[in-house]
């Protein structure tokens, strides 16, 4: 269907908002930016302390080049667009330029959400829409080539976003359940080279291709059983998986009617599956993995009325969206935990204890932090009361006067001469007179080429209102910072 000059105007004016509310916006997401913001930074050799994170290096990585250039992260917001406008292009060309596809996909809520986010999801999940396409012209044609295409955009897919390993078997339970055996290993052969450009980056930086994805399962598998090491929320709840509802699309049901059911079994019985997955991990960002797929789905069985209604609902939720974005382009909204409550969904789960601010945290704390370098360059600062604190100093701190900002985690572990963070034994129990059992344990521990000296450290910095570590007295008060000294 050919789209007339009046509805390239709507689109026009939709696209520029997008656009400009992405660009002006100062919120950059909530969950995981450091681990990629600091990754790029690292990379860049502007990263004044030791890296960590849970997720796949890779990503920041290709980012490298322009925060160096740039000593910002402006550049994810312009990837992120890219991506996501790549999405609502795909998803056109693929329904065969069909406008209700268009509107459907421009209009969903979850791309408005997730425009500004610092996050491999908008990539991975463009490319991930790819190898869905392959996959269904795979079952059509029956071609290797096809599920080679498949395979191997699902694998680079994951090789940006761990999630992604979530869902790749529930993928080929759906796609491939009735396939020849020899197909399925393809699959995964074929998925295996599309991962590879991640294996080859981690064997470099770890010496064990699989270290990332390892480290990132049992992070996920930590936290689902025990809230993690540092006793994270839980990512599941009633309200939560509400809120992931609201962003998939209302009509989904239809899919899933005795008729349409047969016509489209397998994609079906994958959205069925990424639900209840979405269950367990209720995050409302997930749902751009998921929400593209459904439409290609919809737009077939949306009867006009039905698409006036689900654009106007979408409508809706996306300015609903995108209030706190536009709120956040010359007011900082703050909560009890400094890193939350700046997007629709965190305001939601926290909305009593939301503030609005006309100083931005970031600033403040980047203008105390120059104050404090200004009188001491050149220290090494230990960073709490949170293990991550430092975090949040190194990344927005783009100079060169810091040797390093230190965990008070890694400086504590030091002062009892300890290195292990944390560590879990699992046993067997023989319910016979047995002689033995079996027993392995699973340890995290700080690094073995930690050059830290953790003896001259003279400095504290502390984003509470005390420092947790003994001898260290108070030198200095700032807006949001706590200069100590040793004693």
């Amino acid at each position: 269907m050919k789209i007339n000059t009046q509805q390239k105007t709507y689109i026009f004016i939709t696209l520029t908002i997008l656009i400009v509310i992405t660009l002006l916006t100062n919120f950059y997401g909530e969950a995981d930016i450091y681990d990629y913001q600091d990754v790029s930074k690292y990379f860049s050799g502007k990263y004044s302390a030791k890296i960590r994170t849970s997720h796949s290096y890779l990503y920041g990585l290709i980012h490298t080049p322009f925060v160096s250039m740039l000593e910002n992260y402006f550049i994810f917001k312009v990837t992120s667009l890219i991506s996501l406008l790549l999405i609502v292009y795909s998803i056109y060309w693929i329904s065969g330029k069909n406008k209700k596809a268009l509107w459907l996909i421009l209009l969903s809520p979850i791309i408005w959400y997730m425009s500004p986010w610092v996050s491999p999801i908008q990539l991975a999940s463009l490319i991930f829409l790819w190898g869905y396409y392959f996959i269904t012209k795979y079952e059509r044609s029956n071609k290797v080539k096809h599920l080679f295409f498949s395979a191997a955009l699902i694998g680079l897919s994951w090789a940006f976003w761990d999630g992604i390993l979530f869902i790749i078997p529930l993928f080929i339970a759906s796609f491939l359940y009735d396939k020849k055996l020899i197909h399925s290993i393809y699959f995964i052969s074929f998925l295996i080279l599309g991962v590879l450009p991640r294996l080859i980056l981690d064997h470099f930086l770890f010496g064990f291709a699989l270290f990332g994805i390892a480290r990132h399962v049992l992070a996920s598998l930590a936290l689902a059983a025990n809230q993690g090491i540092y006793n994270q929320e839980s990512l599941s709840g009633i309200l939560r998986f509400i809120l992931v509802l609201l962003f998939i699309p209302f009509y989904t049901y239809l899919i899933f009617k005795k008729k349409n059911f047969l016509k489209n079994k397998k994609t079906a019985i994958f959205i069925i599956l990424v639900t209840i997955l979405l269950i367990i991990n209720s995050q409302v960002r997930f749902t751009l993995l998921i929400t593209p797929i459904i439409i290609l789905s919809l737009y077939k069985i949306l009867d006009k009325k039905g698409l006036l209604l689900q654009i106007s609902f979408s409508l809706i939720l996306a300015v609903l969206v995108i209030n706190p974005y536009v709120i956040q382009t010359s007011y900082d909204l703050q909560n009890e935990e400094p890193s939350s409550g700046k997007d629709f969904a965190s305001i939601i789960l926290s909305i009593n204890n939301l503030k609005i601010s006309k100083n931005f945290r970031n600033e403040i704390l980047s203008e105390d932090l120059s104050k404090i370098i200004e009188k001491n360059p050149n220290q090494v600062f230990v960073v709490g009361n949170k293990p991550d604190n430092y975090q949040v100093l190194a990344d927005i701190y783009w100079g060169s006067e810091v040797k390093e900002f230190v965990s008070i985690q890694d400086y504590n572990l030091f002062l009892e001469n300890n290195q292990t963070i944390a560590e879990k034994e699992f046993c067997s129990s023989t319910k016979i007179k047995n002689r033995r059992d079996l027993c392995g344990s699973l340890t995290i521990r700080n690094s073995f080429n930690d050059e830290t000296d953790y003896k001259s450290i003279q400095y504290g910095i502390s984003l509470d209102n005390s420092l947790d570590i003994e001898n260290f007295e108070l030198i200095g008060e700032y807006e949001l910072l706590r200069l100590y000294k040793k004693v």
